[in-house]
């Protein structure tokens, strides 16, 4: 067995699993397909038959009375119509629910490894195997059962009867055709199968290309890049034609050899009832058979050159649900009691939400990195972080501070437990943040992000995104800590694709809202405030700090803003090389002087 043949034989069985509690439509199917296609060789039979009539008595020996005949000739076409529409009523019945069973999966599945997962992996290229992958295994579901059984049932059925009642030298000679013909895709799919990968694979980056470019056509235009965005795009364009030519051309060779095989297979039967005697009435019965047999033999190629795409896509799909999380949960793991308590504490005494945010007296939470050592790729590339010790203590104000790649972010993925370290320690409220269930830790910790992500539909949807049965007096308040009072009647208002109508200061003021609505205990701003205005961003920093019993780390590198009395981490490459107030570490050359005066220079 090859390596190919293996690999379909696991696609399939996988395959397979996604059609649990479906059998009864699925052998509707396949059951409906025989019928059908049996009453279809029957009709050629039928029609035959008059024909042999209709020559007169010197074939038949009978004489012509079609009035039977041509009443059964046209039950038997109302019985194979309606035979089709079963067939295919429920062939797309178990299409379409496995699929939709399949979407659910796959999104099931890509949740647990974000944001491992997504990071650095284009959306449009993980919504094309969402959407164009998954429609394309459609095929395998509505059209790969039923074809398989009646390529093989219909001719043995047909053929069976042919020997018995007419003549078995003649069904012989159709059955060696009959096998030749389903032989053919067999023997020549493997190159298809290689240009299937490929076509799939071109695809991908197809869809890749295309997000990239519109999402960044501000820059490609500003830049005056487009001739080559576009000629990269030809490239590859170019790839997938080549890809498909191959495909096109396995398929042509194919269906060229297909229907040789299906003429030489009725020049066979003429030649082999000649030479053994037969009648022309069983000759012309022969014939009739072996036309009626070329739509089940058709249709095992057709499926055979869908279900080349199709395995391709399901490739593409596995490849994805198949993954392993960057980080394990259970839902069974409970949180330590003594870490439980802050949170009943925060609840009970604090209430729900942001209407009691600004005066809550519920336990913040301390942040602690405890030699922390990560690496995004452990098996290639730099330290992201190296040997990292820093802590945030409960209800103040942190600043991380340090340029851009130096490893900020990335201590906000590993709180969050995007990832989890290679070696050291990250703790919430002195808890390993391993040894908490991944909702309970996430509800604890808000992120306010640089670049913020808007959904299609109202700011009101969009603002309650982590909180969505917030009322209208919790949405009011982190509006108004966020510096969006006029937002308050402009609820209702739609925002577009990509929030592309507020501006950037706009959508840094709504991602800091949409933090502050599920009342945390750890609010991580990371560079949330950098598309402000001085002005405005001193307002809501002012907003913020009045809120009591709230731990705030922010990440910035803008080391000139901030107050000369808050705590401040200075990292660089990857480790700690500076720590204390601003005051501190302004009052000595050091990384952190060297920074304020770099932003003072470019200012």
């Amino acid at each position: 067995m090859t390596h190919a043949t293996a690999r379909r034989r696991e696609l399939t069985g996988w395959l397979i699993g996604q059609t649990r509690g479906l059998l009864a439509p699925l052998g509707l199917a396949v059951i409906a397909r025989v019928l059908g296609q049996l009453l279809g060789v029957a009709l050629f039979v039928v029609a035959a038959s008059l024909l042999i009539r209709a020559a007169g008595p010197q074939l038949s020996g009978q004489p012509v009375g079609t009035g039977v005949a041509v009443a059964a000739l046209a039950g038997m076409a109302i019985a194979k119509a309606l035979l089709r529409y079963a067939e295919h009523y429920a062939g797309h019945y178990v299409a379409f629910t496995s699929l939709q069973r399949l979407r659910d999966a796959f999104f099931a599945r890509l949740i647990p490894q974000a944001p491992a997962a997504t990071q650095g992996r284009a959306g449009a290229e993980l919504t094309s195997r969402a959407t164009s992958d998954i429609d394309r295994i459609e095929v395998f579901f509505a059209h790969t059962l039923p074809p398989a059984v009646s390529a093989v049932a219909v001719p043995a059925i047909a053929l069976l009867w042919l020997g018995i009642a007419v003549e078995p030298w003649l069904a012989l000679t159709l059955a060696v055709a009959v096998l030749a013909l389903l032989a053919l895709p067999l023997l020549t799919r493997r190159g298809a199968v290689d240009s299937a990968d490929a076509v799939a694979r071109v695809r991908g980056q197809i869809a890749e290309r295309l997000g990239d470019d519109v999402q960044g056509m501000r820059e490609i235009l500003g830049f005056g890049i487009t001739e080559q965005r576009l000629d990269g795009l030809e490239d590859i364009d170019a790839a997938r034609t080549t890809a498909a030519a191959q495909v096109g051309t396995s398929q042509a060779i194919r269906a060229g050899l297909s229907v040789l095989l299906q003429g030489s297979g009725l020049i066979a039967v003429l030649l082999v009832g000649a030479g053994i005697g037969a009648s022309p009435a069983a000759i012309m019965t022969a014939l009739a058979v072996g036309v009626g047999l070329i739509g089940p033999a058709r249709g095992f190629e057709d499926y055979i050159t869908g279900l080349d795409n199709a395995f391709a896509a399901t490739a593409r799909i596995r490849e994805i649900m198949d993954a392993v999380p960057a980080v394990s949960d259970s839902a069974s793991r409970t949180a330590p009691a003594a870490f439980a308590a802050t949170g009943d504490a925060r609840e009970s005494e604090a209430g729900s939400g942001p209407a009691a945010t600004a005066s809550r007296s519920g336990a913040a939470a301390s942040v602690e990195f405890d030699d922390v050592t990560f690496s995004y790729d452990p098996n290639a590339g730099p330290q992201a972080l190296e040997c990292v010790t820093l802590h945030a203590e409960a209800g103040t104000w942190t600043h991380i501070v340090g340029v851009s790649g130096s490893g900020k972010s990335t201590l906000a993925g590993l709180l969050l437990r995007g990832w989890d370290p290679e070696s050291g320690v990250v703790r919430l409220a002195g808890t390993d943040v391993r040894e908490l269930p991944l909702a309970e830790l996430r509800s604890r910790i808000s992120l306010a992000p640089q670049r913020p992500t808007t959904l299609r539909g109202t700011l009101r949807e969009n603002v309650t995104l982590a909180a969505p049965d917030a009322t209208d007096e919790q949405i009011v308040e982190a509006l108004m800590l966020a510096g969006l009072p006029d937002w308050t009647e402009r609820l209702a208002e739609p925002v577009g694709a990509r929030g592309q109508s507020l501006s950037g200061g706009q959508l840094q003021r709504l991602s800091l809202a949409r933090a502050l609505l599920p009342n945390p205990q750890v609010l991580i701003i990371d560079e949330g405030l950098s598309q402000l205005d001085a002005d405005t961003a001193a307002k809501v920093r002012q907003r913020l700090q009045a809120i009591e019993n709230l731990t705030i780390i922010e990440i910035t590198h803008r080391a000139d803003l901030i107050d000369d009395a808050a705590a401040v981490w200075v990292l660089d490459l990857g480790t700690v090389v500076e720590s204390g107030t601003a005051g501190q570490l302004r009052s000595r050359t050091g990384p952190f002087q060297r920074l304020e005066a770099r932003m003072a220079y470019d200012a």
